[in-house]
């Protein structure tokens, strides 16, 4: 079952590749990597496989003698929120993200609320191994229930105070399903918006949309937000860690955009750092320099970036991925946190969101996603980086290989999650994009016949 613990989280197929009995595994792996002794707080997306893990995975836990508190059905952050606040040693999440609905996983969570990096493989670890550290019969961790409701409502009561709205706002909300139908429409509400749902109730088969907000999954959206004039749409996952902006034109709006939007309002008042992984535009350097900031550029993941954010003491951070970090609260990513801050901009500006984009330059941007198998992809990558270097590019290694041009750049990265390597492009005209993905994919074609003449031998290739 190793395949199923990924860079970031554990994730599989419900009742394929995580039962409830490799659940509970998974839950006695990570109690016996807590030492078998503190108080952990676990909650849940709204996936119709979470309970049944949720269960599984505390009993295993319990069982190494952690002291288990289940606050239930809450956002994400939400979850995080608590975790922090409530001094809890560490905590869990059950959810897949926005993978399809029969996936399911763990996230694993520090006890400021952010997410494990290298201590994954740890876990992993004791997991394969199978050497748990159970607790003796009288010593068994306790297993206590949080109501969900009072989790919301201190996380709401902690964030609303410290936004006001100048003028009224007109917002668009589609939960996409997902649990953020429990925070984010009361929290617009409360703040005095005037607020609309699209896919409000939780449904864990995700009949509305993909859980993954995307330029096509968020169509209805963007027709709902022009059709009632609002000032902006927010399109949110499954388990509310990623969100898509819609402009008042009903246009999905760049995430590097809003970045700069809210990161050009934040340096108003400090100046300081603002993160970004490898993938996002260039535009930042511009913009960020231009408002005043120093941008870091850091690998992908929303692990990653939070790790980065302690290191640099950024001011605010963001990644293409559509997740958004403000510091100045907490460290973990929260979209309701940015929808909040995003209108209270827009509450206190004369332009309109979609004027505030237009501002703002876009490059052409072409992402595009190349089979490799899982057993050659990492090597395919050194040998990408070998002929890189031996054809004398600018190179960024942050994370996999970015190929630097002065009018562009282009960069190749193995996917942590599936038989993927991932070519993302970027350029200042469409042609000169056009021209840097046939050299990525001309590069990424030589290095992995190369690979796997190494591999498999010149026969095995040609079949």
């Amino acid at each position: 079952m190793e395949h199923i613990f990924r860079a970031y989280d554990v994730r599989g197929i419900f009742n394929r590749e995580l039962t409830p009995d490799i659940a509970a595994k998974i839950g006695a792996a990570f109690g016996t990597y807590l030492g078998g002794n503190g108080n952990v707080l676990i909650a849940r997306d709204g996936r119709t496989s979470s309970e049944i893990v949720e269960s599984a995975f505390v009993s295993g836990l319990a069982s190494t003698g952690c002291n288990c508190f289940t606050t239930g059905l809450v956002p994400i952050p939400t979850a995080n929120f608590k975790i922090w606040r409530g001094g809890y040693d560490a905590g869990a999440y059950i959810t897949a993200s926005h993978n399809p609905p029969e996936y399911n996983g763990v996230r694993f969570r520090h006890g400021d609320g952010s997410g494990y990096t290298e201590q994954n493989e740890e876990i992993k670890k004791i997991f394969l191994s199978g050497k748990f550290k159970l607790a003796a019969w009288n010593k068994l961790g306790s297993i206590n229930k949080l109501n969900s409701n009072t989790t919301i409502r201190e996380y709401l009561d902690f964030l609303l105070p410290k936004f006001k709205l100048e003028k009224k706002i007109k917002v668009v909300l589609d939960s996409g399903n997902g649990v953020s139908s429990l925070t984010v429409p009361k929290a617009f509400e409360e703040l005095g918006a005037e607020v609309s749902t699209l896919n409000a109730q939780i449904d864990g088969t995700f009949p509305g949309r993909d859980s993954e907000p995307s330029e096509a999954s968020l169509s209805e959206l963007k027709k709902m937000v022009a059709a009632e004039k609002a000032d902006f749409g927010a399109g949110y996952d499954g388990d509310g860690d990623r969100v898509i902006f819609v402009d008042d034109k009903g246009r999905a709006v760049q995430t590097e955009k809003i970045g700069i939007i809210i990161s050009r309002d934040i340096l108003e008042r400090k100046k300081g750092n603002i993160i970004a992984n490898i993938e996002c535009s260039m535009i930042l350097e511009r913009e960020i320099e231009k408002a005043g900031g120093t941008l870091k550029r850091v690998r992908v993941g929303d692990v990653f970036v939070t790790e980065a954010i302690k290191k640099h003491r950024a001011l605010f951070a963001m990644e293409t991925s559509a997740h958004y970090f403000m510091p100045e609260f907490y460290f973990f990513d929260d979209p309701t946190l940015v929808s909040l801050k995003l209108a209270e901009i827009l509450s206190k500006s004369e332009k309109s969101l979609s004027e505030m984009a237009d501002e703002i330059p876009s490059y052409p941007k072409i992402m595009k996603n190349f089979s490799c198998p899982d057993e050659i992809k990492f090597r395919a990558m050194e040998q990408i980086i070998r002929n890189s270097k031996e054809e004398g590019y600018k190179l960024d290694l942050t994370d996999g290989a970015k190929v630097i041009f002065k009018d562009g750049w282009a960069l190749l990265r193995p996917s942590n999650t599936t038989p993927l390597i991932r070519a993302t492009v970027e350029a200042e005209s469409k042609k000169r994009v056009e021209e840097l993905l046939n050299l990525v994919e001309k590069e990424f074609k030589s290095a992995v016949e190369k690979v796997k003449r190494d591999v498999f031998g010149q026969e095995r290739v040609r079949d």
